[in-house]
């Protein structure tokens, strides 16, 4: 996924907690949204727009 296996092994070997490394630099190159969508993942915002459509709609004057 663009991270040698020494870098991969030392990040998955961390002692530290999901929240500490989410934004870490090896996270960020590796686990994209463009991957993480042609796995068949969806965004988040996507759903929420989609079950609420009043929000893309101009408010009322």
């Amino acid at each position: 996924m663009g991270v040698d296996q020494d870098h991969a092994y030392a990040f998955s070997r961390t002692r530290k907690g999901g929240w500490a490394i989410a934004q870490s630099p090896i996270l960020s190159t590796t686990i994209t949204l463009k991957r993480l969508k042609q796995r068949g993942y969806q965004s988040l915002t996507d759903v929420y727009i989609e079950l609420n459509p009043s929000l893309c709609e101009p408010p009322n004057t």
